[in-house]
This record gives C-alpha cells, sequence and structure tokens, in this order.
C-alpha cells in the first residue's frame, strides 16, 4: 500500500489561510474541540443558505457563504457534517474543486481518536493482515483510499472508491432460499430494499432495539404483507442477554451508549442472536450488521451461527475507528473460511463502507 504520511490537521496548523467551519451540530463540536486540542485557529463558521437564520453557534455568528467569499480572498473550508444527499454532495465537491477542503472523519462511536499516520503506524501489522485478506483488487484499492482519506482528508480518495449497494449486493449471488438476520433493523429500509433486489427471500429476522423505529418497522411489514415470513425483535444485537443504556434517537442514528447525562438515554434488552435464532435458521443465511457501534459484539453473539451454517455477512465498518481491520480479522477467527470483498457506497464523509464476506468453501448462492 502507498499510504500518504501528511496529515491535513498538521496542514491546517501551518496554514496562513482562514480556516473557515462549513456546517454546525455535533460534528462541528467534535472539531471545534479537536482543532483546539491542535492549536488551530477557526476563523469563521458558515452553513448552507437555507439553514442560515442569523443565529450563533459556540460563539461564531453563523454566516452564508457569499458573505465567506465577500469578506476573505481564499481560505481552507473545513467539512463538519455527513450527507448522502446527492445534492449536497454535489455542492461539496463543487467547493472542493474551488477551495482547500478537508472532511475529518472522526470515529461515530468509541474513543475520540483520529486516524493518523502515527495511528496507522502503531497498528500497521493487524492493518495489512486485513488487507491481505480481501479478495480482489476493488476491495484492495477502496482499502487504501479509505486509510489514505483519514489521513489526508482529501475527498478525491472518496469519489474515485464509490460504487452502488446493488453491485455490492450481486457479490452475494443470493440464491432462491434465503433466511435473512438484519440487525440494525431502524424502519425497514435495508429490508426492502433487500427484497427489491432480491425477491426470493424465504424469512425474515429483525432485531431493533429502539421502541419508536421498531413500531415503524413493525407498520411497514404489515402494510406490505410481510409479517408472515418476518420475526421481529424490539432487541438489541449483542454478545449475549443483557440490559444496557440506549440513546433512543428514533431513527437510524440509535446507539447503545454509556453515562446518563442525555433525557433520551432508557435501558433496553439485547441478546444474541446465537441466543435467539440458532439452531432454527439452516441453509442460506445472510447476516447485516449495521449496530451503530456495536458490530464486535453483535459478532461475538453470532459466533455459533458463523461456525456452523458460514452465513453471508454484510458489516459496516465505519463506526469505529479500529473497525476497518479489528472486525474483518476477528471474523477470520471465528472462520477461516471466508473471503472478503470491500465496498464504499456514496456518503461524505467515509460512512456506508461495508464489508461482504463469503464462505470460500460454499458456492455463492448455494440453495
Amino acid at each position: 500500500m502507498n499510504i500518504m504520511k501528511q496529515s491535513f490537521w498538521e496542514t491546517l496548523a501551518q496554514t496562513g489561510k482562514p480556516v473557515i467551519l462549513y456546517g454546525m451540530g455535533t460534528g462541528a463540536d467534535k472539531i471545534l474541540d479537536f482543532c483546539a486540542l491542535k492549536n488551530i485557529k477557526i476563523t469563521d463558521i458558515f452553513a448552507s443558505d437555507e439553514y442560515v437564520r442569523e443565529h450563533s453557534f459556540r460563539g461564531f455568528k453563523v454566516k452564508r457563504l457569499s458573505r465567506i467569499k465577500e469578506k476573505y480572498d481564499n481560505f481552507c473550508v473545513l467539512l463538519s457534517f455527513a450527507t448522502r444527499i446527492d445534492s449536497v454532495i454535489n455542492k461539496i465537491y463543487e467547493l472542493d474543486g474551488i477551495y482547500e477542503l478537508y472532511a475529518p472523519n472522526f470515529p461515530v462511536f468509541g474513543e475520540n481518536i483520529y486516524f493518523d499516520y502515527n495511528y496507522y503506524l502503531k497498528n500497521k501489522q493487524e492493518i495489512e493482515q486485513a488487507y491481505n485478506l480481501l479478495a480482489d483488487d476493488e476491495s484492495r484499492t477502496v482499502y487504501e483510499a479509505v486509510i489514505n482519506f483519514n489521513i489526508t482528508g482529501k475527498l478525491e480518495y472518496l469519489k474515485n472508491i464509490e460504487s452502488p449497494k446493488e453491485s455490492a449486493l450481486d457479490l452475494l449471488e443470493l440464491g432462491d432460499n434465503l433466511n435473512y438476520i438484519d440487525l440494525g433493523a431502524y424502519d425497514g429500509d435495508t429490508i426492502f430494499g433487500l427484497l427489491n433486489h432480491h425477491k426470493y427471500i424465504k424469512k425474515i429476522f429483525a432485531f431493533e432495539p429502539d421502541t419508536k423505529n421498531f413500531k415503524k418497522l413493525e407498520k411497514k411489514a404489515a402494510l406490505n404483507n410481510i409479517l408472515d415470513i418476518c420475526g421481529l425483535y424490539n432487541l438489541g444485537a449483542w454478545s449475549g442477554e443483557e440490559r444496557l443504556c440506549f440513546n433512543a434517537q428514533a431513527n437510524r442514528n440509535s446507539s447503545f451508549a454509556d453515562g446518563q447525562n442525555n433525557k433520551k438515554l432508557k435501558e433496553v434488552l439485547a441478546d444474541s442472536i446465537d441466543n435467539i435464532l440458532y439452531p432454527q435458521v439452516s441453509g442460506e443465511i445472510l447476516i447485516k450488521y449495521d449496530v451503530e457501534g456495536a458490530e464486535f459484539e453483535a459478532l461475538a453473539g453470532s459466533r455459533n451461527i458463523i461456525k456452523k451454517y458460514s452465513p453471508k455477512l454484510i458489516v459496516s465498518l465505519y463506526h469505529k475507528i479500529g473497525d476497518i481491520f479489528t472486525l474483518p480479522l476477528y471474523i477470520k477467527s471465528m472462520n477461516p473460511d471466508y473471503r472478503f470483498y470491500l465496498r464504499k457506497h456514496k456518503y461524505i464523509p467515509c460512512w456506508d463502507l461495508n464489508l461482504y464476506a463469503i464462505a470460500g468453501n460454499q458456492p455463492a448462492g448455494d440453495k
């Protein structure tokens, strides 16, 4: 791999240009705090025109981009939010073509550590081990580009590796007697996405701990007449039976959390799919893990199913800083027969990065 060494944080600390933050909210809070640690001065903040309402954020009056252009001849843009909306992504790429723009990729959950070149060196052996598990050139290209994006913050690394989810699902060559297990089902969006792509699903098992999301899931399943093939569980996916603190957002960002300082936190029941589903599932199985930072624990709770049935897997690799190497290595330790494919779907920053795993001793689409 050809890995870049210069972190954009170092570049920003040395630049003579004004550093302007684009966006507000949780991401902006993280960046402002991190910039303070790195002695990087944020000069101003702007937001998309539709969000500018003459208000302030962290002591800055939020401006329109047109006002920033009037005020500064040249500046660096530091992106502070995530998006998968095409029109917003196109606007960001347009800005990237004009200005020196960086997109920090903080981990969504876990340690507040940034993936820079020092982090790469510290974990180089495991990073290379995971890279060597990848089964095709596209996966290896994606892997290298993701690491370089993390270090440099440059969007060119993401733009060149985007691919549609439909083509990634084709890698799995799903058969006509499929059992689908959806961990982190939200309102059923991925279930119906899969049904649009592959209509031959024998049984659907869906786990969603957020009560409001779960009700949306039940309603959509009923409206689409699939309740008879569904097993719906208002549970979180974990390594075993536990009562866990949960941040109930009533959206796709709901997650397990530590602490009791948020009024949305509540206690929920979580369990392993080994406890709930093993050994009632068999044949061809596909499991999707998108559990907002609990992927390792959910995989641990699938150990028996993974060892015995070699299910096909879709695993999110972007919630925690080390997921890109720790999760493939962990899966391989449970079942050495897997081969791995890595695909990055359209999102800024490096979200929607998924591992697609197929057991090498089982033909794809085996029925």
